[in-house]
């Protein structure tokens, strides 16, 4: 129990009340019985307050997207005869931006009262959800105070609500603009279709002789385009990853392009697998497709933290030739690194051929606004001409990577699933696999 806000101010009075006693001594009598009022209202409502039974309903589990506003509803119910008066006090976790949210409401006899509290996740992974603590009173001279309810699970994950967005207009535009439907296609491709007769104007490159001669005619092998082919994409985890825009970190967005870009080569029926890397390349998903293979992709992706070491393209490199065996769409979700720019032109040329890399870079929003500061003193000066040189010396890289063969793409962090989902139905209209 504690004392409520009216036993506050009533105290208060009581106590200004007092400094008139010495100069009208009648009073104290009448002072004396709103003392004993005042206190006996206030013991028999803590005594009441300890026989109402207070009940927090939510889920057990909470699930929220990273970066996005969301709320949190709580519904409570009294047993009290009359309306009670409560307060609700939340103490978030470290995943989410405020640490404690602060309700208020008037909960009825009969009703339930929901309290909507707004929060929002700031970093991935699962920790536990302490009870809410909820303060009760009827006249506001006593207050009740305690913890009610169980410890829930709190997990943030990639923002999937872009999967969701994109959901309807995959089934009704984009697979059919591209005419990536779920039938088969005839063309140059590698798969095999069927065998049948030879018609003027076929290759005689497709003849299979085998059949022909068991049919005594010529039998043609008939192919279509390819359309489980394979998408590998790599985080990068290094430490320019950890920085942070837009209140997420460049990991949190590329997670986040991870996700979405993994749903849409599910959905043109291509086969997706995720791995991230840093000094060193960490064990991931090899390709596959499903709903249940997704699940896993996001899971992984969820767990991905970054770490402040050097990012070793090298390594990368070296391990997808040895465990890439057919011919693939690398997406690499990185930062260009400011110095050593050799190591990612040199990684690019061991991975093509045989694979065909695609380079999604993360822009730094804050180098670009440095380079184009038109600067007022010599400090700034000197800092104008450092970002521009670290500008161009980027331009130069993905130039470089350009001529490497490489597909680059230039995003900011926040546009990186869209900009990855274009740059790959790109490749698929274009059949650059």
């Amino acid at each position: 129990m504690r004392p409520g806000r009216r036993l506050v101010a009533l105290v208060a009075a009581l106590c200004g009340a007092a400094l008139l006693v010495p100069l009208r001594r009648e009073l104290v009598w009448l002072w004396l019985l709103g003392v004993v009022t005042v206190l006996g209202a206030t013991a028999l409502e803590a005594l009441w307050m300890r026989g109402v039974a207070l009940t927090v309903e939510r889920g057990g589990r909470l699930v929220l997207p990273l970066g996005e506003d969301e709320h949190v509803t709580l519904t409570v119910r009294t047993s009290a005869p009359r309306p009670v008066r409560l307060e609700l006090r939340q103490v978030w976790p470290s995943l989410l931006s405020a640490g404690s949210t602060t309700r208020t409401g008037l909960c009825r006899p009969g009703e339930v009262l929901r309290l909507d509290l707004p929060v929002r996740g700031i970093a991935r992974g699962t920790e536990a959800l302490a009870p809410p603590t909820v303060a009760a009173t009827c006249w506001q001279l006593a207050e009740r105070v305690a913890t009610i309810g169980a410890p829930a699970e709190l997990s943030v994950y990639p923002d999937l609500r872009a999967v969701a967005r994109l959901h309807t207009q995959l089934n009704q535009y984009v697979l059919r603009g591209l005419g990536m439907r779920m039938s088969a296609r005839l063309g140059k491709g590698r798969e095999f279709d069927r065998l049948r007769e030879y018609v003027l104007g076929d290759e005689f490159r497709d003849v299979a002789w085998k059949a022909s001669a068991r049919h005594g005619k010529l039998i043609v092998r008939e192919h279509r385009v390819d359309r489980s082919q394979e998408v590998l994409v790599c985080l990068d985890r290094g430490h320019r990853m950890a920085a942070r825009v837009a209140r997420l970190t460049k990991l949190d967005h590329a997670v986040n392009a991870a996700v979405l870009l993994a749903y849409v080569c599910n959905r043109m029926e291509d086969r997706v697998g995720i791995l991230s890397f840093a000094a060193e390349v960490a064990s991931g998903l090899g390709p596959g497709r499903g709903s249940a293979h997704l699940r896993r992709v996001t899971e992984f992706a969820a767990s991905a933290r970054a770490d402040f070491v050097h990012t070793d393209y090298l390594s990368l490199a070296a391990s997808l030739r040895r465990a890439a065996r057919q011919r693939s769409l690398i997406v690499i979700l990185t930062a260009l690194p400011e110095m050593d720019q050799d190591d990612l032109l040199k990684a690019v040329r061991m991975m093509s051929p045989p694979h065909l890399p695609l380079v999604v870079v993360l822009s730094d929003p804050d180098l670009k606004a440095a380079a184009r500061f038109r600067p007022s003193s010599k400090a700034e000066l000197s800092r104008t001409l450092v970002a521009q040189d670290l500008w161009s010396s980027r331009e130069h890289t993905m130039k470089e990577l350009r001529r490497l063969g490489a597909l680059v793409v230039e995003s900011t962090p926040v546009d990186a699933g869209v900009e990855s989902m274009n740059a790959y139905i790109e490749v698929k209209r274009r059949q650059l696999l």
